[in-house]
Order: C-alpha cells, then sequence, then structure tokens
C-alpha cells in the first residue's frame, strides 16, 4: 500500500503550468485545454453536446498517447459508476467508469442530471490526487460501443477498519474544507464540493490516518454550495432541483 500524505494544510487542486502525467493531460486535452469550470446549471442538450464533443477529444487522446486499450478489467464488483477488479500482484484496484450510467463518466450534482462529462470527471482524479495525496493512475480508455468510452483508472488497495464520519470530518477540517452534509464538504475558497464522503469510502490506515477511496469532486459556484448548506441531504449522489439559482 502507498501511504498517502498526512499534512493538515490544504493542497490548491487547480491545475497550473503544462500537465505533468497522465490524468492531468488527459483531461486538459479534453476539456479544450481549459481548466474544468462549475457547468451545473446547463441545459440538458447543453450537456449532451458537450459529453459527445468531449468523449471524442478523450479517444483522440488516447490513441495519440498509446492509452487505448481493448478490454475492460473483470468485475470483481461493482458500483453505481464504476466496475471494479483487484489486482493484487500490483496492490490495486482497477476501476471502469461504466458507460450505461449516468452520461457513462461517474456523477456530478446538477439542476438538469447527476452524470459528469469526461473532463470534469478526469479533473476529479486530479484533484483528488493532490488535494489527498492519493496515487489514481490512467490505465486507459476502452471503446465499448458506438461513440460510447469507459475510462480505466487504478488507485492503490487500502487496508484498514471503516472510517468513522467524526475522523472523516476532523481530516476534512484540517484541508480547509466545510461540512455542509452528511459526507458532504466545501471548501471556499478553491470552489470544490466534495461529497459521498462517508465510511464506507474511507479507511484508517495501520499509520491511523484517513485514506479515502472513492469520493466525488465537483467544482461548484457559492450559490450550488449554499443550497446544500440551506438544504441538507444525505450523503448519497442524486440530482438536486436547481441549486444554483435556489
Amino acid at each position: 500500500m502507498v501511504e498517502k500524505g498526512t499534512s493538515n494544510e490544504p493542497k490548491n487542486p487547480k491545475r497550473s503550468g503544462p500537465a505533468k502525467g497522465s490524468l492531468e493531460s488527459a483531461a486538459h486535452h479534453t476539456g479544450g485545454g481549459a481548466e474544468t469550470s462549475p457547468d451545473h446549471d446547463s441545459t440538458l442538450a447543453s450537456r449532451r453536446e458537450r459529453v459527445a464533443r468531449e468523449r471524442r477529444a478523450l479517444r483522440e487522446w488516447a490513441g495519440e498517447n498509446g492509452k487505448l486499450k481493448e478490454k475492460l478489467p473483470k468485475e470483481h464488483a461493482r458500483g453505481g459508476e464504476h466496475i471494479v477488479q483487484l489486482d493484487p500482484e500490483r496492490e490495486r484496484v482497477l476501476k471502469a467508469t461504466r458507460p450505461e450510467a449516468n452520461f457513462g463518466f461517474g456523477i456530478a450534482y446538477g439542476s438538469q442530471t447527476p452524470g459528469a462529462t469526461p473532463s470534469e470527471y478526469l479533473d476529479r482524479l486530479v484533484i483528488h490526487n493532490r488535494i489527498f495525496s492519493d496515487r489514481i493512475k490512467l490505465e486507459g480508455v476502452v471503446p465499448t460501443g458506438p461513440g460510447m468510452l469507459s475510462i480505466v483508472t487504478s488507485q492503490p488497495f487500502i487496508r484498514g477498519r471503516d472510517a468513522e464520519q467524526g475522523e472523516i470530518d476532523a481530516m476534512m477540517h484540517g484541508k480547509g474544507f466545510e461540512r455542509i452534509g452528511e459526507g458532504m464538504y466545501y471548501h471556499s475558497a478553491e470552489g470544490l464540493l466534495v461529497h459521498d464522503l462517508l465510511p464506507k469510502n474511507a479507511k484508517i490506515d495501520p499509520h491511523g490516518y484517513v485514506q479515502t477511496i472513492d469520493p466525488v469532486i465537483q467544482r461548484v459556484t457559492p450559490g450550488f454550495a449554499d443550497y446544500f448548506r440551506r438544504n441538507p441531504i444525505s450523503g448519497k449522489s442524486k440530482p438536486c432541483p436547481n441549486p444554483g439559482s435556489a
């Protein structure tokens, strides 16, 4: 297992300068060279158009960078966003996004749909690595049907007991996040919403540190975060009624 960082200082999750690795490079290219911005109040038609455009860009990037693969991981488990394969030899967990779920690229809260775009999903993983000192890697991109793709990543396998919610709260507070709901945290300076960060998605490692597994991270406006502050919900991800303008 790779130990994550233990500093309580908030890390800056924003991309700056040239892309340094496959995740950053893929996110940069797929998003058209611009930092991903909050897009939760776009129309459904606009979101679908953006997903299609970014899907084409992601396939182009994968082909040019040797990341276009033919096979998905074996399915040892299935969640709302991914199929999961354990890789004991590498001590890593492989995850492949489910093309039939949401837009095919993970969860994101929004007024129209809970689906993220390809660049939003990749940006989420870049941010995760930076604020939680994790080592998620982009393994490849797999075509799964006409115009459909699955993003395959891996991260270190984490051993330990489930974290308690209070332990998660303390860790997130140390990183500059405010708790605004069950398993939901907001960093006002960075404009980041982290949700679904419940005990099922965090472990206490043998050194006593909280290690996150699969929280959802997205960039949001202050009004979007304030909606959840005023209307707390459970940490489970689901669409919400136009929070940005509530």
